[in-house]
């Protein structure tokens, strides 16, 4: 599949290059590229959305209910308004994303009418006056949010909290009276999702929630010029060939040759932020960056624990992210940097910090320790190149039976360690994931009062888990926890009171049942499970918590053979995960169950019966739009069931089946990703 080509030389060059031209496909915006590239009867013109199609998708956006039924004097508008935007969603979900944040009233959608009346040449042309009509519609503080989009590339997946951390660094949101700076940050994200200035990526669709986002084509090409004109924002990439004339506040690299010769003739005492994409340059931190804000050198290429030496040189520095760099160690420099607020090494093979960090007590987001838990359930997890790179030798020595030794030192390699005197650090708020080796180091995580998530690789017994415990009831704070350990089995002690804004929970061990705790937690919405050995009555716990949308059970996470839900239970469930549970012959769901449900995924189950006992009761999971049943083994008559029960389905969701089982070497290198994920 091939997405972007706008010219008509572009797509010609293209079919000629490729060995089986035929079996491309090519998504085009102009019918005149297409017809000039491929036969007509090659060729598919997507159709816009019907009248009636687009006034549901208008009162969905506006009015939150696309069988609305709009007043005797609403209804010329709506007409005008959708005639203007020619059946296309973008526009149609622009439009009702700004009148959304109106008073719904007529004659707002009549003074709406007056600032589309002007005749526009093309589609694009038309929603482009849509969006520049939303632009202009925003508060100038969310202004500078929505402009700050145009320093990601074209189609990049952005991190929503990624984003958010930068807008903070930046200065862009401001401390309410009655809010932090991140519920400010994620109202204001929460607008522009809204009005549909940005969109959430593909991956957070799948996974039923916003944490990438990306910014429409069409989108990029208004804010681009608006941030280039304004002298915000200077590109270096393959087609640049001068440096700017004046100073500029933002700075993206995004050229592979040539940068160290370009940047020599920037003028960089006025940058804000430096943002690199691709490979990074060599000696690109001097004294001339003393104003630098933002430094972002996620996944770059080449970047070497020496570029980062002189880091202390950027005493304004509020965020460094190094995510996915290869880099080992962080320098003692480092400590200088008393403004920091944004730290993130996650992905890298970073295992411990200088002595200093205890130093930056601005620091609020620590992010460390290798994700292993990569493309699970639709998130963002980048699981850095080296690191998979060094399981594919382990994953190579286990199986060739050279693994002695291996397992003991393993966790401190690729989680870190817990700094020393960490308590200093009093305004974190995120951390994780940390090694925690002595009940000392257990004892002081409880001192951070304004953690809200926490994420620990437990290495230790006895005492150790005991303070581990207390300190996680002491947070009263937390929003998310992540706890990794051979065993859980400390988990079970009374928790008062139980941390109620708790909103995901990750567990990785043993733990045979459920604590008595988990049932008050009332806001969790995220649960992901890992060697838990949980049985049937764990579930309809998990299934009466009335906010939970996302299930995971993962290898040994539930130890009986047959896995029911019970009708009335996961009332709000839209993803439910299921993999490697060895023993697992039959999956029932009771009409009542899952009625939210969107997608169900059963993968490397090879113990299911081949007939409808193997997963019943489909037929009833109406709103289901994804059915994934792969690497299960040969299961003919199951399949053909699955067919059967989704065949009348109005929504017509998508059946994904495969009969691969993976090698001993690919499941050695998956169990030991999500054991030290």
């Amino acid at each position: 599949m091939v997405d972007g080509v706008a010219a008509i030389g572009g797509g010609l060059e293209l079919r000629s290059s490729l060995l089986w031209p035929d079996l491309v496909l090519s998504l085009l915006d102009s019918m005149n590229v297409a017809r000039r590239c491929a036969r007509d009867d090659d060729v598919y013109e997507l159709r816009p959305l019907t009248h009636k199609e687009a006034g549901k998708l208008l009162c969905h956006k506006v009015f939150k209910d696309a069988n609305y039924k709009l007043p005797n004097d609403m209804v010329t508008q709506a007409k005008f308004i959708l005639e203007r935007c020619r059946g296309i969603p973008l526009a149609i979900a622009a439009v009702g994303g700004l009148l959304a944040n109106r008073p719904k009233k007529s004659s707002e959608w009549t003074n709406l009418q007056e600032h589309l009346r002007p005749g526009f040449e093309s589609a694009a042309h038309d929603v482009k006056g849509v969006i520049s009509l939303n632009y202009d519609e925003l508060p100038y503080h969310v202004k500078f949010c929505f402009l700050y989009m145009s320093i990601f590339p074209q189609n990049h997946e952005i991190r929503h909290t990624r984003l958010l951390r930068r807008w903070m660094a930046e200065a862009y949101i401001d401390k309410s009276y009655n809010r932090t700076r991140e519920e400010v940050a994620q109202s204001q994200y929460n607008k522009l999702i809204s009005r549909r200035m940005i969109e959430p990526s593909n991956k957070a669709r799948a996974s039923m929630t916003s944490e990438c986002c990306g910014v429409h084509d069409l989108v990029l090409q208004i804010i681009l010029p608006k941030s280039i004109e304004e002298n915000q924002l200077f590109i270096m990439d393959t087609h640049c060939n001068e440096a700017p004339q004046s100073n500029v506040r933002h700075l993206v690299v995004a050229r592979r040759k040539k940068n160290e010769e370009k940047m020599a003739s920037i003028n960089l005492t006025c940058l804000r932020s430096l943002t690199v994409f691709g490979k990074c340059p060599e000696s690109l931190i001097t004294h001339k960056l003393r104003l630098l804000r933002v430094l972002d050198l996620e996944d770059t290429i080449g970047l070497k624990n020496k570029d980062l030496k002189d880091i202390g040189q950027l005493p304004h520095l509020r965020y460094l992210g190094l995510r996915g760099a290869d880099i080992s160690e962080l320098p003692s420099s480092l400590q200088n940097l008393r403004f920091l607020e944004t730290l993130d090494v996650k992905d890298t093979k970073v295992t411990q910090f200088p002595a200093g960090i205890i130093n930056l007590e601005n620091l609020s987001y620590l992010r460390v320790g290798v994700n292993f838990a990569a493309g699970k359930m639709g998130e963002d997890k980048n699981v850095g190149k080296h690191s998979y790179n060094f399981f594919v030798t382990l994953a190579d020595s286990i199986c060739s039976g050279y693994s002695e030794g291996c397992e003991s030192g393993f966790a401190g390699q690729f989680s870190v360690r817990a700094p020393e005197k960490i308590e200093k650090l009093s305004n974190l708020q995120v951390l994780g994931v940390v090694h925690i080796a002595s009940s000392q180091e257990g004892r002081k995580l409880g001192k951070l009062s304004k953690l809200r998530k926490l994420g620990v690789h437990l290495d230790a017994a006895g005492e150790a888990r005991k303070e581990l415990f207390r300190s996680i009831s002491s947070l009263v704070q937390l929003e998310q926890l992540e706890v990794h350990c051979e065993s859980l089995e400390f988990l079970k002690g009374t928790i008062e009171p139980p941390p109620m804004h708790l909103q995901s929970l990750r567990l990785c061990g043993h733990l045979g049942n459920l604590p008595n705790w988990v049932r008050s937690l009332t806001n969790l919405s995220k649960i992901k499970l890992l060697r838990t050995g949980l049985k049937q009555q764990d579930i309809e716990v998990i299934g009466s918590l009335r906010n939970v949308i996302i299930l995971g059970l993962w290898e040994e996470s539930f130890a009986e053979e047959s896995l029911s839900f019970v009708k009335g239970t996961f009332q709000k469930l839209k993803l439910l995960d299921i993999e490697g549970l060895e023993k697992l012959k039959t999956i029932r769901i009771e009409h009542g169950a899952l009625p939210a449900l969107e997608k169900l995924r059963v993968r490397k189950c090879l113990e299911l019966y081949n007939n409808e006992q193997g997963l019943s009761s489909v037929k009833s999971l109406q709103n289901l739009n994804e059915l994934d049943l792969t690497s299960c083994g040969d299961k003919p008559g199951l399949e053909m069931e699955l067919r059967k029960q989704i065949s009348g389905f109005h929504n017509r969701p998508v059946l994904i089946i495969g009969k691969y089982v993976e090698t001993w070497k690919e499941m050695m290198l998956n169990s030991l990703y999500r054991l030290f994920r």
